[in-house]
């Protein structure tokens, strides 16, 4: 080894000891900077931890590098960059902004490197050697990042695309399925009264008609995106127009709606009353029971709501499997209100379905 590089080397080992002894003093320069410039990043705690750590590492990468006298970067740089590329994408911090915080810390770290080279010729290897390793770095860790980023937009996508089928399924089997079975309930009732009591018929066929007229309006809402612009407005009146359709003379009905509806927002009516809706139709479909009692109570704080019969059960252990697609309806709407619902059943011993909703302040005092 020739003195040069003797030279060289001792320069860049005693560069790497005073560039770790002023490791502390650096990073708060980078926090007041990136302050002094309004990032968003340096408003959030976690991600200004986050952001100190990553510059931490770097300063390693660069320190590493000078004693080993070459530029190196430490393959474990992907783990935090990961990290924070996940965590900025979830806080919608743009990666914008990433790449000011790099460039803030960049000039930060470059400005001591350089002070602490000074005006020595003899030292400029090692100069070389820390702002290569330094902008290697931050680059990798950057790409890293914006990798890590974009992965959790893309599963954001994946997840509303998901979702969007579901609330469609939704909107298909409670809106326009509800008005298909009630036409088909009541032409099953034409065929019955047809020859026995033809006025009973022509009215069963006039219901069936306005059922489809319906389904024809609701699939237009749904297809436009129009319905959630029309929410409900008088819960207990939707009801009694609903079992008005489906009610026979072999089924006692009672429904009863408690308190205030203007306690809950018009939007929360609308979700409750398909819930209802769809439990009240099972019974009618599926249970074969002579009684259905619908209670519903409204306070300002809270709804709650009831749907009863005395039909034939079922072990919730092994549900039954003809109408899965309405059950889980009913369950992801409770759930989107931010409620809960619960289905007690035992074989012979009928169902009860129980919903639960806490009512928003705000949406109490919400004139839409």
């Amino acid at each position: 080894m020739s003195c040069t590089e003797r030279a060289s080397g001792d320069d860049a080992h005693g560069l790497a000891e005073e560039l770790e002894a002023r490791r502390p003093e650096i990073l708060r320069s980078y926090a007041d900077n990136l302050r002094a410039a309004g990032s968003l990043i340096s408003r959030d705690p976690h991600s200004l931890d986050q952001a100190i750590a990553n510059a931490e590492q770097i300063l390693k990468d660069v320190t590493n590098a000078l004693r080993a006298n070459r530029v190196q970067v430490n393959e474990k740089y992907k783990l935090i960059a990961w990290d924070i590329g996940a965590t900025r994408a979830t806080d919608g911090i743009h990666p914008q902004e990433s790449l000011e915080a790099a460039s803030i810390f960049f000039r930060t770290a470059l400005a001591a490197v350089t002070e602490l080279v000074g005006p020595r010729p003899e030292s400029l290897n090692a100069l070389t050697v820390a702002a290569l390793t330094l902008e290697q770095s931050i680059a990798l860790r950057v790409r890293e990042s914006v990798s890590s980023y974009n992965s959790v937009l893309l599963n954001r996508v994946r997840e509303a695309q998901v979702e969007e089928r579901r609330r469609i399924a939704r909107d298909l089997h409670d809106r326009i399925g509800h008005g298909i079975s009630v036409s088909h309930h009541q032409l099953e009732l034409y065929d019955i009264y047809r020859d026995t009591d033809p006025a009973k018929a022509t009215a069963k066929v006039e219901t069936a008609q306005q059922a489809i007229r319906e389904s024809m309006h609701q699939l237009r809402a749904v297809t436009s995106g129009l319905h959630a612009q029309e929410p409900l407005q008088n819960l207990e009146e939707a009801l009694h127009n609903y079992l008005g359709t489906v009610a026979d003379e072999q089924l006692t009905v009672r429904l009863r709606v408690n308190g205030d509806e203007s306690w809950a927002a018009p939007a929360t009516l609308d979700e409750v009353f398909l819930v209802v809706r769809e439990a009240a139709r099972n019974t009618v479909r599926h249970a074969a029971a002579s009684m259905l009692l619908i209670n519903i109570d409204i306070t300002p704080h809270e709804l709650r709501a009831s749907v009863e019969d005395d039909g034939r059960g079922f072990d919730p252990l092994d549900p039954p499997v003809s109408d899965g697609v309405g059950v889980a309806s009913m369950l992801e709407r409770a759930e989107l209100l931010g409620g809960r619902l619960t289905i007690t059943s035992r074989p012979g011993s009928g169902t009860r379905v129980d919903v639960f909703i806490r009512l928003a302040e705000r949406a109490r005092h919400d004139p839409n």
